[in-house]
């Protein structure tokens, strides 16, 4: 009876999984990427915004009240 764990199937399967793991490792890099860079646009989105608003809304104030449109 031959065996039916051989130096040849050892050496496929070791292959095999060498593989399946380096799939998965680029993947998950990959995935990882694109969800740091995704993270930070959408905070540099949002400090961006924040500081606009304020800002904006701190000039308006002033040029409202420069110019007296506060008044009636």
């Amino acid at each position: 009876m031959r065996s039916f764990v051989t130096r040849g199937r050892l050496i496929a399967a070791a292959v095999a999984i060498i593989l399946l793991i380096a799939v998965f490792l680029t993947g998950a890099r990959h995935g990882y990427d694109l969800g740091y860079v995704d993270g930070e646009k959408r905070a540099n989105g949002w400090w961006i915004d924040k500081k606009t608003r304020y800002y904006e809304s701190a000039e308006v104030r002033k040029k409202c009240i420069n110019r007296k449109h506060h008044h009636i």
